[in-house]
């Protein structure tokens, strides 16, 4: 069958564009285009490299594809790029839904630099009128976004950033000697800015400065007439890496950008980017204090003077900084594109709805599960004919029947879903795993039981004894017992990536990963006034800063660990309470003495029970910080962590715990071995934090909501 998915890989083709830039961002789409693809190339021009073309499923010489299956979609990485004229049969095609990535609009922003050039020019127009035939735009920042609205008034689209190249991963920083900047011969590289702030000063001037990209020697010799510099031009990756990790910083005084690499590739060596004030950097750079105006030398000479004279202050920003290169991943970036271009359903396309019967815990259920399908249910109610059984009325019936083209069940770890899961064994279903192991479930029903599971699936005798342990303290579980699960489920979907891995290497089963989804929004924007009234409903004064543990407390949840690291806190932190917010588990004595051999039982409140949902709401609020962790191994998926980001609360987790929900900046990682030190050093870091987030707040909840999981959900399940 011929795919429904065209790339145009031409730019790929085009030595100009080939590597870093426009390159780099069209190489990680074509890597992770999420089905089977033609690709558009040009004879005429360089061959397409291997790696490339051996993505593709065929390749075109033209853009006349007659055989296009309904549903086609045609996705431009570089449109502004010359003979856009060469797809005018695709872009001219209503049948086809077209896509286009935008970059920036300089050259029409700036004329006389960049398009005088008449046959230029006349590309450059070509491709503008083109663009209006596109049905969906991926700009690459908020600005290029803004200009693009501007230009093309309110257009369909979504900003994906770019994602950090593969070779800029794990850069080791070295001791610094020189200051960097990544530059080319484009006046809007501004290089005399930094050539002038590093001649005018005596701290500056003995120090190496190094400016790569093609300069010529002509250009070379003028900018040397401004202060020494090195010109080593255009070099490889290896070498880049290394310039990188041996940097003071990296310097980009660019005045005008769509995104900007330097600044990510930057953040991701551990090296403070220091960056000129206009909007794209803007959004990479939030401190004002990093960033100077494209023509004022002294204010870059005083931050490099700075950076240079204080190794702490160097520090400071390069830890400010950290968190700045991880939406862009490669993943994270192409995601924002293949998710947004995932085909209509085919019982969409035959123009009925796909029918679903969905098994799972429902609220008043005392499970984060039930939260969450209850969510998932009101986001596929109006995209299919959903029939959700629950309670009493969960049995073999929606299995059994024909009326359902799909069974959806949902299985977690704990008695609630064994019911459900033994259905899903017996009778077969798609299945969404909410965890990443079930020893929990399988041991409920006995340990002989477990054991066998385990015994199989380690492929070595296992005593019940042994599993008995591990239920006690899953650090050290060896068994995920998720065969039985894997053997049956059609599919099995995880939300994290570890699981996938693990019934692929131990059960040969391919599942699937849907990153999980908020189930708990707020709506509009959380500000102030909405913190300081839940705040004063639940009787907190204003000097005591609250820190709240949310969900279920038990030993797996890491809460001895946070009692010695909050005990250290208190030691500065006098005023903080812990507070465990949601119902503790049989370990309450012994956390309760714990608590008192620390002398902070008076600090720490674990809580009555479930809590309503209006009190857990204003806990999200007028809590100070978050603290959430695990201890029960890879793969674990936290929706209580998840709550206090889309409450914009500063948390502290585990590596596991924000890494699978691809946390925010606002949420401090430590290490998954929990150490009480590193704890009570994140807490305070957490306790002090600007709370202005709103803008990284909310552009997280957009990315994981409910509705596109929804719709991720009907393609998995091939609707």
């Amino acid at each position: 069958m011929t795919p429904r998915l065209i790339i145009d890989l031409r730019c790929l083709q085009d030595e100009q564009y080939a590597e870093r830039g426009i390159g780099n961002h069209a190489r990680n789409l074509v890597a992770q285009a999420h089905e089977p693809f033609i690709g558009i190339i040009d004879p005429a021009m360089p061959k397409l490299p291997d790696p490339i073309a051996t993505r593709a499923a065929r390749l075109s010489p033209h853009g006349y594809i007659p055989d296009l299956p309904p549903g086609a979609m045609f996705v431009n990485p570089s449109p502004m790029s010359p003979d856009q004229v060469f797809i005018a049969r695709l872009l001219a095609d209503p049948a086809i839904t077209k896509a286009a990535v935008v970059y920036d609009f300089i050259p029409y922003d700036e004329p006389t630099r960049y398009l005088t050039n008449p046959l230029g020019r006349l590309d450059y127009f070509t491709a503008m009128a083109w663009l209006k035939r596109y049905d969906v735009f991926f700009p690459i920042s908020r600005a290029t976004d803004a200009r693009l609205r501007g230009l093309y008034g309110e257009v369909t689209s979504r900003v994906t950033g770019v994602a950090l190249p593969a070779w800029m991963e794990g850069v080791v920083p070295q001791p610094p000697s020189h200051i960097l900047m990544i530059g080319g011969d484009d006046p809007r590289k501004n290089p005399e800015i930094l050539l002038r702030a590093h001649a005018a000063s005596d701290r500056l001037r003995p120090l190496k400065l190094i400016i790569t990209g093609y300069y010529d020697v002509a250009a070379q010799a003028r900018l040397r007439t401004i202060s020494t510099a090195e010109f080593p031009g255009r070099i490889g990756n290896d070498v880049m890496r290394g310039l990188y990790a041996r940097a003071y910083c990296v310097v980009v005084p660019s005045r005008a950008e769509g995104f900007s690499m330097p600044v990510i590739e930057a953040m991701a060596a551990a090296t403070p980017a220091i960056v000129a004030d206009i909007p794209p950097h803007q959004a990479l750079v939030p401190d004002a204090a990093q960033r100077f105006a494209p023509d004022d030398a002294t204010a870059l000479q005083t931050i490099l003077e700075a950076i240079i004279a204080d190794p702490a202050r160097r520090a400071a920003i390069i830890a400010a900084q950290s968190a700045g290169s991880r939406p862009f991943t490669g993943e994270a970036v192409a995601t924002k594109i293949w998710g947004a271009l995932r085909p209509a359903a085919p019982a969409i396309q035959r123009g009925a709805k796909p029918r679903i019967a969905m098994l799972s815990p429902m609220p008043p259920a005392r499970s984060g599960v039930a939260d969450y399908h209850a969510a998932l249910a009101a986001a596929l109610a109006p995209l299919s004919e959903l029939s959700v059984f629950a309670a009493t009325a969960i049995g073999p019936l929606p299995h059994l029947s024909p009326a359902y083209d799909r069974v959806v069940s949902a299985i977690g770890n704990s008695h609630l879903h064994a019911d459900i899961y033994d259905l899903a064994l017996r009778w077969g279903s798609a299945v969404i795993c909410h965890d990443a192991r079930l020893i929990g479930l399988v041991a409920g029903r006995g340990l002989d039981h477990a054991a066998e599971l385990a015994s199989r699936e380690l492929g070595r005798a296992v005593a019940p004894e042994t599993v008995a342990l591990w239920a006690e303290n899953e650090n050290g579980r060896e068994a995920s017992f998720l065969g039985d699960l894997a053997a049956c489920a059609k599919p099995l979907i995880f939300h994290a990536p570890q699981p996938v891995a693990l019934v692929a290497a131990r059960f040969g089963v391919a599942a699937h990963r849907l990153p999980f989804a908020m189930y708990r929004p707020f709506r509009g924007p959380v500000r102030a006034a909405d913190r300081a009234r839940a705040r004063t409903t639940l009787g907190i004064a204003p000097e005591q800063k609250i820190i709240a543990s949310f969900g279920f407390s038990g030993r797996n949840k890491g809460v001895l660990a946070a009692l010695h690291g909050f005990a250290r806190l208190r030691r500065t932190q006098r005023h903080a309470k812990l507070v465990f917010v949601g119902a503790p588990n049989d370990s309450l004595a012994l956390f309760k003495n714990l608590s008192l051999n620390l002398g902070i039982s008076e600090a720490v409140d674990f809580g009555a029970g479930f809590l309503a949902e209006a009190d857990y709401r204003n806990y999200l609020l007028a809590a100070d910080a978050a603290l959430q962790l695990r201890e029960s191994g890879e793969g674990n998926i936290s929706g209580a962590l998840q709550d206090c980001i889309a409450a914009g609360l500063p948390a502290v987790a585990n590596d596991d715990l924000a890494e699978n929900i691809a946390a925010p900046s606002y949420v401090t990682r430590v290490a998954d071995r929990l150490d009480p030190a590193k704890i009570a050093t994140a807490l305070d870091t957490a306790l002090q934090a600007n709370r202005d987030f709103e803008s990284e707040r909310a552009a997280y909840c957009e990315a994981h909501s409910m509705d596109t999981y929804a719709k991720l959900l009907l393609e998995t399940l091939g609707l």
